[in-house]
């Protein structure tokens, strides 16, 4: 098959696709260059809250060390909240390199 005539069946496709969302009162929601800068923006944002968190719980750890903070117990509970972020970051990058990987391994 050459190229032109994959592109006419997708076309096509996607025409039927949209007739039979039409036809059940689907929308079809349309990705727009708006909807990946803002994708980037919550992932920026993500990052750098992990990064915050990292950077209080190494802060608390010195201050135990040095003393200046005596409370263990709220120590304690940000050294896990940031443990659990950091677990949920790298799950998160596990599955996108796994999403990555499907769909770099597809044949067309």
């Amino acid at each position: 098959m050459d190229s032109l005539s994959i592109e006419n069946q997708l076309a096509k496709y996607q025409s039927t696709l949209q007739a039979i969302q039409q036809a059940q009162g689907l929308t079809s929601a349309s990705v727009t260059p708006t909807d990946a800068s803002k994708f980037s923006d919550v992932l920026s944002q993500a990052i750098g809250n992990l990064n915050s968190n990292m950077d209080v719980v190494s802060q608390d750890t010195q201050n135990v060390i040095t003393g200046k903070e005596t409370d263990l117990g709220s120590v304690m509970t940000r050294m896990t909240e940031a443990q659990l972020a950091l677990q949920t970051a790298v799950q998160v990058r596990n599955k996108a390199l796994e999403a990555y990987n499907d769909l770099k391994n597809m044949q067309f």
